[in-house]
């Protein structure tokens, strides 16, 4: 009986098996059953768990970039709205200035979806705006502890894991049409 895992890695094969996906950014030819394994470590090593999910619109996620993202539109990794409600939320009740409640929210969403300094410095926050009736898959579940800087020992001084856990989607393929810049943290 095949896995989620088995069904992602087909799905990856597939993918860049496409005559478009032939060549990484370098114009070197690629292997497809080569990068599927590559990208489905990554994917193994983000997700604690993976279900899959198909979800039908309206409906809004999320994804923090950094001034040195290259995938705004092709960005394969996505949070739903409602964790950036529930944290304004909390925040809500605390006096800050607008610079400090911007990192203090930024602070808690590299917590929460363990993202890394080298990987991303959040300075925008992007949607995906899926439209009324229409569907995407996705494949869901709570992201891992990962380093706060990803290229030092967990023993370095100031290094530490960052706690992960929040329920983070990954979807193979998405419409850039619907994917916008939907707020600032710089």
């Amino acid at each position: 009986m095949a896995t989620v895992w088995d069904e992602i890695e087909k799905t990856l094969l597939d993918l860049y098996s496409l005559p478009h996906n032939q060549f990484d950014s370098f114009g070197r030819r690629i292997v497809p059953a080569e990068e599927a394994k590559k990208k489905l470590n990554e994917i193994r090593s983000g997700l604690a768990s993976v279900a899959r999910e198909d979800y039908v619109g309206p409906r809004l996620f999320l994804r923090v970039v950094g001034p040195t993202t290259q995938r705004f539109y092709s960005g394969e990794w996505w949070f739903d709205a409602g964790l950036l409600d529930t944290l304004e939320a909390g925040f809500s009740r605390i006096y800050f200035d607008g610079a400090d409640r911007k990192r203090a929210l930024r602070d808690m969403l590299r917590e929460l979806l363990a993202i890394s300094h080298e990987w991303n410095q959040i300075t925008e926050v992007w949607a995906l705006e899926l439209p009324p009736g229409q569907t995407i898959r996705g494949y869901a579940g709570p992201g891992t502890p990962q380093k706060l800087f990803a290229n030092l020992p967990l023993s370095a001084r100031g290094n530490r894991l960052l706690v992960g856990r929040a329920r983070q989607v990954w979807f193979p393929v998405k419409n850039p049409l619907w994917v916008k810049v939907y707020r600032q943290f710089a």
